[in-house]
């Protein structure tokens, strides 16, 4: 039941995630990034006994042996692992600086060819209130598209739609029954 627990916050945490953030491939590795480190952070909570974020174990703290913590501790390093697998290319993706932060990026520190338009685009006001009102994706507009092609040409790779809730989905589900498996029969 605890096992189910942790993978049940751990899975619907991510998946909310992706969700909110309309998973393209910038918001998803940051989101999966997080996630990655959130696990890490259970995992060491756990191990010390810090439960506060999994009420079903603090509920029965004076219970917990021990070998359960390191159990669980596992189990959460054992998701990490397979997720860190499933999604490595996506993380080691390198997503370029002018992408994330248009409008801070010293124009004389990118691709020559880039210069110009991502010029043109820190001086456009309307661009940089979008931006700055964080409910766009500046990328994500038309404007972009029509105003700043060549930008658009660049950057259109790293606002694709990314379906990764069905996919992170699936392999928790898989990586739940495989260690449900190898509980139950220790």
């Amino acid at each position: 039941m605890v096992q189910l627990d942790i993978h049940s916050k751990c899975s619907s945490l991510l998946i909310k995630k992706l969700q909110e953030n309309n998973s393209d491939l910038i918001s998803s590795k940051s989101a999966i990034a997080a996630f990655l480190r959130k696990l890490q952070l259970y995992k060491n909570n756990i191990r010390r006994r810090a439960l506060e974020q999994f009420p079903c174990l603090a509920c029965v703290t004076c219970d917990l042996l021990d070998e359960d913590l390191a159990l669980y501790g596992e189990y959460l390093e054992n998701i990490h692992d397979v997720m860190q697998t499933r999604v490595g290319d996506l993380l080691e993706m390198d997503i370029p600086i002018w992408v994330s932060i248009p409008f801070e990026v010293n124009v004389t520190e990118i691709d020559i060819s880039l210069q110009e338009p991502l010029n043109k685009i820190q001086s456009d006001e309307i661009m940089h209130a979008k931006f700055k009102d964080e409910k766009y994706n500046i990328w994500k507009t038309i404007d972009v598209a029509t105003k700043y092609p060549l930008l658009w040409e660049k950057v259109q790779f790293y606002v694709i739609a990314f379906p990764t809730s069905y996919l992170v989905e699936a392999g928790f589900s898989r990586v739940s029954q495989m260690l449900s498996e190898k509980t139950k029969y220790k």
